[in-house]
């Protein structure tokens, strides 16, 4: 689960708590726009908006403001003497008490999420320094109104169940994707390989396996079957799809064959370009958990748009 959706099931839950949202940023700095940290009322704390002395910063002002539940806005200039960090960026938080009304919204903002759709959490503070929220539809006119984009929580669907996607699931997982895994080999979807939460999906053939999936942008398509003829029609299907980020593993060898031979059958290069294969950074990755790991930064690169 990502560490936003998290924080906004939680909120959605308990509706406690003192908030710290970054509603603001330029220059260079360790988080974005919509980076959340809650201090829970026991102390305890989810999420980060920085780390170090800042976050430490912060932390003692969300217990004040968690006792009065006046609400500020600051700013932070991310420099040695000021804060202890040099990335010489500026941020603007919203520190902010949480009651029962943020509970619906919240609530609204964590299911938009998961179904997989983007969505917009307005905030304002009041003249008293109440946190006002709402999803999509700004709040009347205030003197300070913040608009903050939320993205979807991502998707993973591995297709095959061998030894680099045992290997991915948990990583992908700890990284924030919601995961998926298909395979018709039903002895490698037990608990053993693919704890909870990851989906498992037996299917009868990979021939038709992804209309029954919500694929949107949001959601990379990772083709690692056990032959190349299966791996073809995976690859036919996700095309068909709006999958943000497919994966193949295979060589340039199998990718030039694959490739000829799809153009033959009309598909175009446009297409083709979509196809990220052989899949994963090249770092020299040999042993199936070295290969995840190459696989889970490229997936991240094209995400945040590195790449």
């Amino acid at each position: 689960m990502s560490e936003a959706l998290q924080i906004l099931n939680e909120v959605a839950t308990t509706g406690s708590g003192a908030l710290a949202l970054i509603v603001e940023r330029s220059g260079s700095a360790p988080r974005g726009i919509g980076a959340m940290l809650l201090l829970r009322p026991d102390g305890s704390c989810s999420g980060t908006v920085g780390g170090g002395s800042l976050e430490q910063q912060i932390l003692e002002a969300l217990s004040r403001i968690e006792q009065d539940g006046h609400g500020v806005i600051r700013s932070f200039q991310l420099l040695p003497e000021q804060d202890g960090m040099p990335c010489g960026g500026r941020l603007t938080l919203l520190l902010a008490k949480l009651s029962a009304p943020a509970i619906p919204v919240f609530a609204a903002a964590a299911a938009s999420l998961e179904a997989g759709n983007g969505c917009t959490l307005q905030v304002c503070l009041d003249e008293s320094g109440q946190a006002c929220w709402s999803v999509d539809l700004p709040e009347p006119a205030a003197m300070q109104r913040y608009s903050i984009p939320l993205q979807p929580v991502p998707g993973l669907l591995i297709c095959g169940a061998g030894h680099i996607g045992q290997a991915l699931a948990p990583m992908a997982l700890i990284a924030g994707f919601k995961v998926t895994v298909l395979d018709d080999r039903t002895e490698l979807l037990g608990a053993d390989r693919f704890p909870a939460p990851v989906t498992t999906v037996a299917v009868a053939e990979f021939e038709h396996c992804l209309p029954c999936q919500q694929i949107t942008p949001a959601t990379a398509v990772l083709i690692m079957t056990y032959g190349h003829q299966y791996d073809r029609t995976v690859l036919e299907q996700a095309l068909a799809t709006q999958a943000g980020y497919i994966g193949m593993v295979g060589s340039k060898r199998k990718r030039s064959e694959l490739f000829s031979q799809l153009r033959a059958d009309g598909v175009s290069d446009a297409d083709l370009d979509r196809v990220h294969c052989p899949v994963g950074l090249a770092i020299g990755a040999q042993t199936p958990a070295e290969i995840a790991v190459s696989i889970l930064a490229e997936m991240i690169a094209v995400r945040r748009g590195k790449q």
